[in-house]
C-alpha cells in the first residue's frame, strides 16, 4: 500500500478528451446528432516490445464539466493490446499516475510473476518490463488494474483494457475481422457523477456489501454511441467491464445473437440467443446478421438484485446503435469453430473448494430494506434472522414494498440514493474485514493454498448464507465449467471460462488446470470480480508447483 490517500485529487493532467453526452434519442431518428462509438487503437509489439503507461487525463462527459480520469496511453480507457499465439512480447509499462497501481493480464495463462497481481505494484514514476509467452487459443481479454485495496477506485477512473489474443486456426475461419468496421469492440460500464462532474466513488457499507451501482450506461467511454459498420455479419467483442453491474443484453428488434466465443476463446459450434447475460469481467464474442442494412440497438434489460435495478436501469437502456450502412462485409457465421476437449464422464474428487464470504451483508443490506427496497428479487437474497424480518417493512403475500410494474417508487429511490451516496466511508480495517474467502479476509502474506501444476483439478465454488451474486475469477488459467448448481452450464458457457458466477446460495463445479507456476511471493489469486467485494476481503491466493 502507498501512503496516498484512495481518493487523492489529481494534481495534474497529462491528457484530455472530450465525449460527447447526450440523453438517449430516437435510434432511427435521421436528424439526430449522436457520438461516434470510440474504437480503440490496435497496439502491437515492435522489436518484440509493446510500450503504454498508465496517465491522469480529463474528459468532458457532460457539456461544461471535465471529470479527473485514468487511462492507459490516454485519458481514459486504453488500446487494444494485440499479442500472436506462439510468440512472446516484453511489456514496457510506465506508471504516470501519483499513486501506485499494476496491471493484471485478465485471462492469460501466463507465470505467476507476471501476472501482474497484488505481489506486483508499480510506484510512480517506475517502470515494469514483464516478458509474456503466449500459449493459448485465440481469444477477447482484457487487462486492468489488480492494486489491493483500491482496483475498484482505479477502475472506475478509467483504467481497462483489451487485451486480444490471435492464432492461425481462428484466422483461418471467415469470422469479420475488420477492427472498428466489422469487428467492434464493446467495453460497457455504469458510472455515477457527482454534481461538480466528477465520478462518485465510495467504500461505504453499501458498496462493501452491493457493489457499485452507476446511473450511467457508458460504452468505450461514451453514453449511448452510435456505431457505423459495414453491411453483413457483425462480430462484436463484449466486455462487461463494469466494477459489479450485470447486464441482460439483447437487440432492440428481437434480432437473434449467435454466440461464437467466451471468456477464453471460441465455442465449437455457433450457440443462438435472442438475450445474453453478462457478470462483471465476463467477455463474450457475438456475430450478428446485419445483411439487411437496418439499423439497431443493443439494449440492457432490468436484471439483478434490486438496488442494481434504480433507475434507469429499472426499463430497458440503449447502449449503443449499430447503424451498418458501409460496404459488403466479407465475413460469415461458420457452422463450426473450434475444437474443445470433452469433459470427462468421470470427475477427479474435489481437490479444492472455495466458499465466497460475507460478514457484513446485513449491515449493508437492511438500510436499503428500511428504505424501502424489494429484497429477495434477482439474484439479490439476504439471509436474515427472525430478527431483522421483523425489521422489514409490512408487505402482503403478492405485493413487495417500494416496487411497481414500472421499477421503484420515486421516494423509494431518493432513500435508497441518499445510502448509496452519503453513508461514511468505511475505515481501511473495516473494509479490509469485510469479506473474505473460506472464512477468512484476504491477508497479502498468508497464502490460502496450493495447486498441483499441470493436473485435472476438480475444484468447487460456493457461497456462504449470504445469496448474494458472487461472478469468481481464477488467475492462471481457462477452465470448463462442469456443471452450475447441479446442472450443466448454457451452452454459449459451455466453453473456456475464467468467471463462474453463483448466486443464491448456488454451486459451480469447474475442471481447471495450472500449466505456468506461481511462488509463494507472486501467487495466483481467486477472488469475486465485483471490485467493491475484492477490495474488502472476497479474495485468496494460491501457489502452484
Amino acid at each position: 500500500m502507498n501512503d496516498l490517500s484512495r481518493r487523492q485529487l489529481l494534481v495534474g493532467t497529462s491528457a484530455v478528451a472530450t465525449i460527447a453526452a447526450l440523453k438517449p434519442v430516437d435510434t432511427w431518428a435521421a436528424d439526430a446528432v449522436r457520438p461516434a462509438l470510440p474504437i480503440p487503437a490496435e497496439l502491437r509489439a515492435t522489436n518484440g516490445i509493446i510500450s503504454f503507461s498508465a496517465t491522469a487525463g480529463k474528459v468532458s462527459f457532460a457539456p461544461g464539466q471535465m471529470t479527473p480520469t485514468y487511462g492507459y496511453n490516454g485519458a481514459f480507457l486504453g488500446p487494444a493490446l494485440r499479442l500472436r499465439r506462439g510468440k512472446s512480447v516484453t511489456i514496457d509499462f510506465s506508471n504516470n499516475l501519483a499513486e501506485a497501481t499494476s496491471v493484471h493480464w485478465h485471462g492469460l495463462i501466463i507465470p505467476g510473476d507476471v501476472d501482474g497481481g497484488p505481489h506486483r505494484p508499480v510506484a510512480p514514476g517506475d517502470h515494469w518490463r514483464p516478458t509474456l509467452s503466449i500459449d493459448q487459443p485465440a481469444a477477447t481479454l482484457w487487462f486492468h488494474p489488480h492494486f489491493y485495496p483500491t482496483t475498484a477506485a482505479q477502475v472506475i477512473k478509467g483504467l481497462a483494457g483489451l487485451l486480444i489474443v490471435e492464432d492461425d486456426d481462428t484466422d483461418r475461419l471467415a469470422l469479420p475481422s475488420r477492427w472498428g468496421i466489422d469487428d467492434i469492440p464493446l467495453i460497457i460500464q455504469d458510472r455515477r457523477f457527482k454534481t461538480d462532474g466528477h465520478f462518485f466513488d465510495s467504500m461505504n457499507i453499501i458498496s462493501v456489501v452491493n457493489g457499485y451501482v452507476g446511473t450511467e450506461a457508458l460504452v468505450n467511454g461514451a453514453r449511448y454511441p452510435e456505431a457505423k459498420t459495414a453491411r453483413g455479419w457483425i462480430r462484436l467483442r463484449l466486455l462487461d467491464g463494469s466494477n459489479a453491474r450485470s447486464y441482460l443484453l439483447k437487440a432492440s428488434d428481437d434480432r437473434s445473437l449467435y454466440v461464437i466465443g467466451s471468456d477464453g476463446g471460441l465455442l465449437e459450434n455457433p450457440v443462438e440467443v435472442k438475450q445474453l447475460k453478462m457478470y462483471a469481467g465476463e467477455r463474450y464474442e457475438v456475430l450478428v446478421d446485419c445483411r439487411s442494412g437496418t439499423p439497431f440497438d443493443i439494449v440492457a434489460l432490468p436484471v439483478g438484485n434490486p438496488i442494481m435495478q434504480l433507475p434507469p436501469f429499472d426499463m430497458p437502456v440503449p447502449l449503443v446503435t449499430i447503424r451498418p450502412d458501409g460496404a459488403d462485409g466479407r465475413g460469415a457465421l461458420p457452422e463450426s469453430l473450434a475444437k474443445l476437449p470433452p469433459i470427462p464422464t468421470d470427475l477427479p474428487p474435489v481437490s479444492q473448494s472455495l466458499v465466497m464470504d460475507m460478514f457484513r451483508d446485513e449491515a449493508g443490506m437492511m438500510p436499503l430494506v428500511k428504505a424501502g427496497l424489494t429484497m429477495g428479487m434477482g439474484g439479490g437474497a439476504m439471509a436474515m434472522d427472525h430478527s431483522s424480518m421483523a425489521d422489514m417493512p409490512d408487505m402482503s403475500h403478492d405485493q413487495m414494498p417500494g416496487m411497481s410494474p414500472a421499477g421503484p417508487a420515486p421516494d423509494v429511490v431518493a432513500r435508497v440514493t441518499k445510502l448509496i451516496e452519503d453513508s461514511p466511508e468505511l475505515s481501511l480495517s473495516e473494509q479490509l474485514a469485510a469479506n473474505g474467502v473460506n472464512g477468512k479476509p484476504f491477508a497479502m502474506h498468508e497464502v490460502g493454498f496450493a495447486a498441483r501444476r499441470g493436473e485435472m483439478l476438480h475444484w468447487k465454488i460456493s457461497e456462504g448464507s449470504d445469496k448474494m451474486l458472487h461472478p469468481v475469477h481464477v488467475h492462471g488459467c481457462q477452465f470448463r465449467i462442469v456443471s452450475e448448481n447441479g446442472k450443466p452450464p448454457e451452452a454459449h458457457r459451455a466453453g473456456w471460462k475464467d468467471i463462474a458466477a453463483i448466486s443464491e446460495g448456488g454451486v459451480s463445479d469447474i475442471l481447471v488446470s495450472f500449466p505456468q507456476p506461481a511462488a509463494a511471493d507472486a501467487p495466483y489469486m481467486a477472488h469475486c470480480h465485483i471490485l467493491e467485494h475484492e477490495d474488502s476481503g472476497m479474495m485468496a491466493q494460491f501457489t502452484v508447483a
